[in-house]
This record gives C-alpha cells, sequence and structure tokens, in this order.
C-alpha cells in the first residue's frame, strides 16, 4: 500500500467520522479534479456519466480497466481523497473482488457498488432501470468487503430499488446494504418526501447525488438543506461537465463565427498562467532555475 493511498484513505475516513457534511463534485479528468481541489473542495468523485462522455461514450460500455486507470490518473494529480462510481461492480462477485482490490492500488479512497444489472443498458440514461434481487446484490457487497486490505477504505452501497419498485424496497434494501456491512447508503430518492424519508428509515450515513440538468425533476438541493436533513455527504454529479460543455460550446461558436479568439479567453495572460500554475509548472520552473538553466 502506498503512502499516497493510505493519506487518501485516512482523510476520507476521518471525513466521514467528523461532523459536519462532506461537500464534492464529481470530476472527469486530472486537470478537473485539481481545479476542483484549487476551489477548495475537500473531496471528490469520478463519476460514470462524466468520464463516459469524456471519452465520448456511455458510462454503461466503461470497462473496470478505464475506469480504474483515470482514476489513478486522478489520485496522482491531487491530495483529496477521491470516491468513484464502480457501477454494479463490473460483475459478479469474483469480478467486484478484483474491482476493490485495483481500486485501493489505484489511490482510491471511496467506491460505491450498485445493485443495477450487469452489463448496464445506455437505456438508464433515461430513467429505464433495472435491479437485481437483494441476495446477489449482498452477494458482492461481501465479496467486497472481504477484499479490502485497508479498514479506511470506505465502500458505498447504492440501490436503485426507489424507482423501480419504490421507497419501502429502496429502504428495506438500504438497510440490508448497511447491515452487510457498508460504510455509507446511496439510495436516490425522486422527491422531497423520500428524500426526507430516507434520512428518518435508513440506519446509515447517507449520501445524496446533486445531478443539475437531470431529465427525471430530481430535486437539486443547497449544501445547507441537505446538511439540516440530516446527510453526511453530497456529490454534484454534473456541474463540473456542464460548465465545461457549456463554455466550450459558447466560445468555439463565437470563435467560428467571429474569426478571432473570444474575448474571454484573450483578455491577457492571467488566465493561462492560472492554467500553468493549477498544472504544476513554477514548481519545474524552479527546478530548472537550480539545474540545467543555472
Amino acid at each position: 500500500m502506498s503512502q499516497g493511498q493510505a493519506t487518501a484513505t485516512s482523510r476520507m475516513r476521518a471525513l466521514m467520522d467528523a461532523p459536519g457534511m462532506i461537500r464534492a463534485v464529481n470530476v472527469y479528468d486530472a486537470f478537473s479534479a485539481r481545479v476542483a481541489q484549487d476551489a477548495g473542495f475537500k473531496a471528490i468523485g469520478l463519476g460514470g456519466f462524466q468520464l463516459g462522455a469524456q471519452r465520448c461514450v456511455t458510462e454503461p460500455t466503461l470497462t473496470m480497466t478505464e475506469v480504474i486507470d483515470s482514476a489513478r490518473l486522478i489520485t496522482q494529480a491531487v491530495s483529496i481523497p477521491l470516491k468513484v462510481d464502480c457501477g454494479a461492480g463490473f460483475g459478479e462477485p469474483v469480478h467486484v473482488t478484483r474491482t476493490v482490490r485495483e481500486a485501493e492500488a489505484a489511490g482510491i479512497a471511496c467506491i460505491h457498488i450498485e445493485d443495477q444489472h450487469y452489463p448496464k443498458r445506455a437505456h438508464y440514461h433515461e430513467g429505464i432501470e433495472k435491479v437485481i434481487p437483494v441476495e446477489d446484490m449482498l452477494d458482492k457487497i461481501h465479496a467486497a468487503l472481504a477484499a479490502r486490505r485497508n479498514p479506511d477504505f470506505i465502500i458505498v452501497g447504492r440501490t436503485d430499488a426507489m424507482r423501480t419498485h419504490g421507497p419501502a424496497e429502496a429502504i428495506r434494501r438500504a438497510n440490508l446494504y448497511r447491515e452487510a456491512g457498508c460504510d455509507m447508503i446511496e439510495c436516490f430518492p425522486n422527491n422531497l418526501e423520500q428524500v426526507q424519508l430516507a434520512v428518518k428509515e435508513i440506519g446509515a450515513p447517507l449520501l445524496y447525488v446533486n445531478s443539475p440538468g437531470n431529465r427525471h425533476n430530481r430535486v437539486v438541493f443547497s449544501w445547507n438543506e441537505l446538511e439540516d436533513m440530516g446527510y453526511k455527504m453530497t456529490l454534484d454529479s454534473t456541474c463540473v461537465l456542464l460548465t465545461a460543455a457549456r463554455a466550450l460550446r459558447e466560445n468555439l461558436r463565437e470563435y467560428m463565427a467571429t474569426g478571432r479568439p473570444p474575448a474571454n479567453v484573450d483578455e491577457g495572460p492571467e488566465l493561462r498562467h492560472w492554467v500553468e500554475t493549477i498544472i504544476g509548472l513554477p514548481e519545474l520552473y524552479e527546478i530548472e532555475a537550480r539545474t540545467t538553466e543555472k
């Protein structure tokens, strides 16, 4: 186990154990992770939707290798802990075992495993979801816990049964996943009533996913609202991707229309200098000044 991994996992565990809510956003690559760290976030996530978009594929077609390799680039670039969307564990319990071990080796601090079918289908993005029998999901959770080598590595159990079977089944599954040993639960409530019901009925720290721009009318809450309701962690699944998408779309369309770089990127060296700082160029300049350029 590397020192970097030990630090990331212990930091995530400390955030779990400390009072207050963990406030995080999903990123999609090392650069967006560095920007989130620079903005002050204490934890980040790598979401399947954003990673799929970054690769111009859909989340259900991502492989374990693609996800873990992408996460490794992020953990090498930041010091804050990373939670990774590991979908349905990339298979059956034996595949979940390898997923957990690869995640730990990549310096990931936390993963979630969900009770959807594997392989997932693209229609998941349109809200057409299916869940596996609860006994099969419990087998995956037990495999994940047995594979974990670092006790600080956090395993989140996610159920999508709120949409497929309703609140009662989702709550039942969530409590079973907690009893099986999951550190935190993600249950995707669809409205305010379900959001409040989950806190009341699920005996576990809860993670709420804010999803700006979602097509299912799932409520987007402020951090204060979620913390007041009792959620332990919130993760924004799309803000980083949509922010980048809007800027790229608008600026490149303007460039095509005018033939000139947009003013908001050609107003002086400040933005480019900030990017250089984010990727670590000042440190390299200093090294060269002491060595090859002295």
